[in-house]
Protein backbone atom coordinates (compact mmCIF):
# COMPACT_ATOMS: atom_id res chain seq x y z
CA UNK A 1 0.00 0.00 0.00
CA UNK A 2 2.52 2.25 1.03
CA UNK A 3 6.10 1.96 -1.62
CA UNK A 4 8.09 3.58 0.93
CA UNK A 5 7.41 1.07 3.87
CA UNK A 6 10.51 -0.95 3.02
CA UNK A 7 12.63 2.38 3.14
CA UNK A 8 11.59 2.98 6.29
CA UNK A 9 12.44 -0.28 7.61
CA UNK A 10 15.73 0.44 6.29
CA UNK A 11 16.57 3.34 8.41
CA UNK A 12 15.65 1.08 11.28
CA UNK A 13 17.71 -1.17 10.13
CA UNK A 14 21.05 0.90 9.93
CA UNK A 15 21.68 0.76 13.19
CA UNK A 16 22.97 4.57 12.96
CA UNK A 17 19.73 6.12 15.40
CA UNK A 18 20.72 7.27 18.18
CA UNK A 19 17.48 6.90 20.38
CA UNK A 20 13.99 5.45 19.61
CA UNK A 21 12.76 9.02 18.56
CA UNK A 22 14.88 9.33 15.53
CA UNK A 23 12.68 5.68 14.90
CA UNK A 24 9.66 7.30 15.76
CA UNK A 25 10.48 10.25 14.06
CA UNK A 26 11.07 8.37 10.75
CA UNK A 27 7.87 6.76 11.15
CA UNK A 28 6.14 10.04 11.52
CA UNK A 29 7.60 11.43 8.30
CA UNK A 30 6.81 8.34 6.45
CA UNK A 31 2.80 8.57 7.75
CA UNK A 32 2.18 11.39 9.59
CA UNK A 33 0.61 13.30 6.81
CA UNK A 34 -1.33 10.87 4.95
CA UNK A 35 -4.46 10.72 7.17
CA UNK A 36 -6.40 13.51 4.51
CA UNK A 37 -10.17 12.81 3.92
CA UNK A 38 -9.46 13.34 -0.01
CA UNK A 39 -7.22 10.49 -0.94
CA UNK A 40 -5.82 12.33 -4.03
CA UNK A 41 -2.24 12.00 -3.29
CA UNK A 42 -3.02 8.42 -3.81
CA UNK A 43 -4.31 8.94 -7.68
CA UNK A 44 -1.54 11.20 -9.18
CA UNK A 45 -3.66 11.79 -12.36
CA UNK A 46 -6.21 14.02 -9.88
CA UNK A 47 -3.51 15.91 -8.22
CA UNK A 48 -3.83 18.39 -11.09
CA UNK A 49 -7.34 18.26 -11.80
CA UNK A 50 -8.39 21.59 -12.00
CA UNK A 51 -11.97 20.88 -11.84
CA UNK A 52 -12.60 22.90 -8.79
CA UNK A 53 -10.84 26.24 -9.54
CA UNK A 54 -12.12 28.95 -12.02
CA UNK A 55 -8.98 28.65 -13.93
CA UNK A 56 -7.03 26.08 -16.10
CA UNK A 57 -4.09 24.54 -14.58
CA UNK A 58 -2.91 22.52 -17.61
CA UNK A 59 -1.88 19.66 -15.88
CA UNK A 60 0.30 22.06 -13.88
CA UNK A 61 -1.24 21.52 -10.54
CA UNK A 62 -4.37 21.07 -8.92
CA UNK A 63 -6.38 22.18 -6.03
CA UNK A 64 -9.85 24.34 -5.19
CA UNK A 65 -11.25 27.69 -4.11
CA UNK A 66 -14.00 30.14 -5.02
CA UNK A 67 -17.18 31.39 -4.69
CA UNK A 68 -18.53 28.11 -7.05
CA UNK A 69 -16.45 25.55 -5.29
CA UNK A 70 -18.01 26.98 -1.82
CA UNK A 71 -21.37 27.89 -2.68
CA UNK A 72 -21.28 31.34 -1.45
CA UNK A 73 -21.95 34.74 -3.20
CA UNK A 74 -19.11 36.06 -5.45
CA UNK A 75 -16.33 38.57 -4.24
CA UNK A 76 -13.75 38.70 -1.22
CA UNK A 77 -14.53 40.15 2.10
CA UNK A 78 -11.30 39.72 3.35
CA UNK A 79 -7.64 39.19 1.82
CA UNK A 80 -7.62 35.94 -0.10
CA UNK A 81 -5.74 33.05 2.00
CA UNK A 82 -4.14 30.24 0.33
CA UNK A 83 -3.51 27.00 2.07
CA UNK A 84 -0.41 25.10 1.33
CA UNK A 85 -0.16 21.24 2.13
CA UNK A 86 3.03 18.92 3.78
CA UNK A 87 4.74 16.18 2.56
CA UNK A 88 2.29 13.11 0.84
CA UNK A 89 -0.66 15.71 0.97
CA UNK A 90 -2.93 17.55 -0.85
CA UNK A 91 -5.40 20.76 -0.76
CA UNK A 92 -8.39 18.37 1.36
CA UNK A 93 -5.94 18.74 4.77
CA UNK A 94 -7.65 22.49 4.59
CA UNK A 95 -11.19 21.36 3.97
CA UNK A 96 -12.67 21.49 7.88
CA UNK A 97 -10.12 24.72 8.01
CA UNK A 98 -11.93 26.58 5.50
CA UNK A 99 -15.66 24.99 6.13
CA UNK A 100 -15.10 26.89 10.01
CA UNK A 101 -13.42 29.97 8.10
CA UNK A 102 -16.97 29.80 5.94
CA UNK A 103 -18.96 29.60 9.16
CA UNK A 104 -17.06 32.89 10.53
CA UNK A 105 -17.83 35.22 7.59
CA UNK A 106 -15.15 34.22 5.07
CA UNK A 107 -16.70 34.00 1.49
CA UNK A 108 -15.37 31.17 -1.16
CA UNK A 109 -13.39 33.45 -3.16
CA UNK A 110 -11.28 34.45 0.00
CA UNK A 111 -10.16 30.82 0.34
CA UNK A 112 -8.04 28.84 -1.99
CA UNK A 113 -5.94 25.64 -1.70
CA UNK A 114 -3.14 24.40 -4.12
CA UNK A 115 -2.20 20.36 -4.92
CA UNK A 116 1.26 20.25 -6.00
CA UNK A 117 1.58 17.68 -9.03
CA UNK A 118 3.98 15.33 -6.77
CA UNK A 119 3.08 14.21 -3.47
CA UNK A 120 6.53 14.88 -2.45
CA UNK A 121 7.53 18.51 -4.69
CA UNK A 122 10.91 19.41 -4.94
CA UNK A 123 11.24 23.19 -3.49
CA UNK A 124 11.89 24.19 -7.20
CA UNK A 125 8.51 22.85 -8.19
CA UNK A 126 6.53 24.31 -4.97
CA UNK A 127 8.14 27.60 -6.12
CA UNK A 128 6.64 27.08 -9.06
CA UNK A 129 3.17 25.64 -9.22
CA UNK A 130 2.77 28.30 -6.45
CA UNK A 131 3.76 31.26 -8.19
CA UNK A 132 1.38 29.96 -11.05
CA UNK A 133 -1.96 29.60 -8.31
CA UNK A 134 -1.24 32.86 -6.60
CA UNK A 135 -1.43 34.86 -10.08
CA UNK A 136 -4.15 33.18 -11.45
CA UNK A 137 -5.57 33.72 -7.85
CA UNK A 138 -4.88 37.58 -7.80
CA UNK A 139 -6.30 37.65 -11.89
CA UNK A 140 -9.46 36.08 -10.73
CA UNK A 141 -9.95 38.09 -7.55
CA UNK A 142 -8.31 41.18 -8.26
CA UNK A 143 -6.76 40.90 -4.92
CA UNK A 144 -3.38 42.50 -4.99
CA UNK A 145 -2.00 40.61 -2.04
CA UNK A 146 -3.17 36.97 -0.09
CA UNK A 147 -2.34 35.91 3.23
CA UNK A 148 -0.48 32.06 2.81
CA UNK A 149 -0.87 29.11 5.64
CA UNK A 150 1.39 26.37 5.50
CA UNK A 151 2.09 23.32 6.98
CA UNK A 152 4.88 21.02 7.44
CA UNK A 153 6.89 20.85 3.91
CA UNK A 154 5.14 23.72 2.17
CA UNK A 155 6.53 25.95 4.77
CA UNK A 156 9.96 26.29 3.19
CA UNK A 157 8.56 26.09 -0.35
CA UNK A 158 6.76 28.74 0.45
CA UNK A 159 9.80 30.77 2.10
CA UNK A 160 11.90 29.42 -1.28
CA UNK A 161 9.50 30.62 -3.23
CA UNK A 162 9.19 34.10 -1.96
CA UNK A 163 12.74 33.90 -2.28
CA UNK A 164 13.22 32.63 -5.72
CA UNK A 165 10.78 34.54 -7.33
CA UNK A 166 10.94 38.05 -5.47
CA UNK A 167 7.06 37.78 -4.37
CA UNK A 168 7.21 39.69 -0.81
CA UNK A 169 4.37 42.12 -1.72
CA UNK A 170 2.07 39.62 -3.07
CA UNK A 171 2.30 38.39 0.83
CA UNK A 172 0.37 40.42 3.76
CA UNK A 173 0.91 37.45 6.27
CA UNK A 174 2.73 34.01 6.12
CA UNK A 175 1.95 31.68 8.89
CA UNK A 176 4.24 28.57 8.96
CA UNK A 177 3.14 25.44 10.68
CA UNK A 178 5.52 22.33 11.86
CA UNK A 179 8.21 24.12 9.19
CA UNK A 180 11.65 22.35 9.20
CA UNK A 181 12.93 25.98 8.93
CA UNK A 182 16.61 25.12 10.70
CA UNK A 183 16.76 21.43 9.18
CA UNK A 184 16.16 18.39 11.30
CA UNK A 185 18.24 15.40 12.58
CA UNK A 186 16.01 12.94 10.06
CA UNK A 187 16.73 14.80 6.77
CA UNK A 188 20.78 14.32 7.43
CA UNK A 189 19.95 11.03 8.97
CA UNK A 190 18.23 10.27 5.00
CA UNK A 191 21.29 11.55 2.87
CA UNK A 192 23.97 9.54 5.21
CA UNK A 193 21.71 6.54 4.76
CA UNK A 194 21.18 7.29 0.67
CA UNK A 195 17.28 7.78 1.02
CA UNK A 196 16.87 10.20 -1.50
CA UNK A 197 13.87 9.70 -3.59
CA UNK A 198 9.80 8.95 -2.61
CA UNK A 199 9.16 10.68 0.08
CA UNK A 200 13.00 11.41 1.04
CA UNK A 201 13.86 13.34 -1.66
CA UNK A 202 13.62 16.62 0.11
CA UNK A 203 15.90 14.98 2.91
CA UNK A 204 19.10 17.12 1.25
CA UNK A 205 17.43 20.49 1.51
CA UNK A 206 16.03 19.86 4.91
CA UNK A 207 19.05 18.50 6.68
CA UNK A 208 20.19 19.76 10.35
CA UNK A 209 24.00 20.12 8.99
CA UNK A 210 23.08 22.58 6.17
CA UNK A 211 25.42 25.43 7.15
CA UNK A 212 28.22 22.91 6.47
CA UNK A 213 27.42 23.07 2.65
CA UNK A 214 28.49 26.33 0.61
CA UNK A 215 25.35 27.89 -0.82
CA UNK A 216 23.06 25.54 0.82
CA UNK A 217 19.34 26.73 -0.05
CA UNK A 218 18.37 27.02 3.49
CA UNK A 219 21.93 29.14 4.79
CA UNK A 220 20.47 31.62 2.18
CA UNK A 221 16.71 31.46 3.31
CA UNK A 222 17.96 32.03 7.27
CA UNK A 223 20.58 34.65 6.42
CA UNK A 224 17.21 36.79 7.24
CA UNK A 225 14.68 34.53 8.52
CA UNK A 226 12.20 37.14 7.47
CA UNK A 227 12.23 39.46 4.90
CA UNK A 228 9.62 41.80 3.29
CA UNK A 229 7.00 43.66 4.70
CA UNK A 230 5.35 40.43 5.51
CA UNK A 231 3.75 39.67 9.34
CA UNK A 232 5.67 35.85 10.29
CA UNK A 233 3.96 33.57 12.37
CA UNK A 234 4.92 29.91 13.60
CA UNK A 235 3.90 27.03 15.49
CA UNK A 236 5.27 23.98 16.47
CA UNK A 237 3.50 21.08 18.71
CA UNK A 238 4.94 20.45 21.74
CA UNK A 239 4.91 16.52 20.98
CA UNK A 240 5.51 17.19 17.37
CA UNK A 241 7.98 13.95 17.22
CA UNK A 242 9.53 15.75 14.08
CA UNK A 243 10.89 18.15 16.14
CA UNK A 244 12.50 16.42 19.47
CA UNK A 245 15.45 16.61 18.74
CA UNK A 246 15.40 20.26 16.73
CA UNK A 247 12.98 21.95 18.58
CA UNK A 248 14.40 25.58 17.47
CA UNK A 249 13.82 24.38 14.08
CA UNK A 250 10.06 26.01 13.36
CA UNK A 251 10.87 29.54 15.04
CA UNK A 252 11.50 32.18 12.62
CA UNK A 253 13.94 35.07 13.91
CA UNK A 254 12.08 38.40 13.68
CA UNK A 255 8.59 36.44 13.39
CA UNK A 256 5.85 38.53 15.40
CA UNK A 257 4.70 35.29 16.87
CA UNK A 258 6.28 32.05 17.65
CA UNK A 259 3.98 29.82 19.32
CA UNK A 260 4.34 26.20 20.71
CA UNK A 261 0.93 24.28 21.26
CA UNK A 262 0.32 21.12 22.98
CA UNK A 263 -0.34 19.11 19.82
CA UNK A 264 1.51 17.12 17.54
CA UNK A 265 2.67 17.06 14.29
CA UNK A 266 -0.79 17.54 12.47
CA UNK A 267 -2.59 19.24 15.10
CA UNK A 268 -0.86 22.37 14.50
CA UNK A 269 -2.66 22.59 11.26
CA UNK A 270 -6.52 21.16 12.94
CA UNK A 271 -6.80 21.53 16.21
CA UNK A 272 -9.27 24.02 17.53
CA UNK A 273 -6.09 25.91 19.31
CA UNK A 274 -4.21 26.14 16.00
CA UNK A 275 -7.40 27.29 14.24
CA UNK A 276 -8.00 29.86 16.17
CA UNK A 277 -4.63 30.99 16.30
CA UNK A 278 -4.53 31.04 12.13
CA UNK A 279 -7.67 32.69 11.96
CA UNK A 280 -6.78 35.25 13.92
CA UNK A 281 -3.05 35.76 12.38
CA UNK A 282 -4.84 36.00 9.07
CA UNK A 283 -8.42 38.04 9.56
CA UNK A 284 -6.95 41.81 10.59
CA UNK A 285 -10.35 42.54 11.72
CA UNK A 286 -10.81 39.33 13.91
CA UNK A 287 -11.12 39.62 17.71
CA UNK A 288 -8.53 40.27 19.56
CA UNK A 289 -6.05 40.29 16.50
Amino acid sequence: MYPYIPACEHVFSLGISQSARYQQAMFDLCFSDTESTDRRSDHPSDRVDDAQLPWETAGQYGGWGGHEWFGTAPGTTQVPVVFVHGNQCDASDWTETCEQFIEAGYRGDDLWAITFAESTPTHAEMAAQLDEFVAELRSDTGAESVMVVAHSLGVTGVRYWLSERDRYDWVETFVGLAGANHGVSWATLCCKSGLDSGPFQVSGFLRDDYDRYTNHPLSELNDNETPGEIDYYTIRGRYDSLFWVDQASPRLDGAVENVVLPTDHNGVRDSAAAVERIFSWVTPDACGA
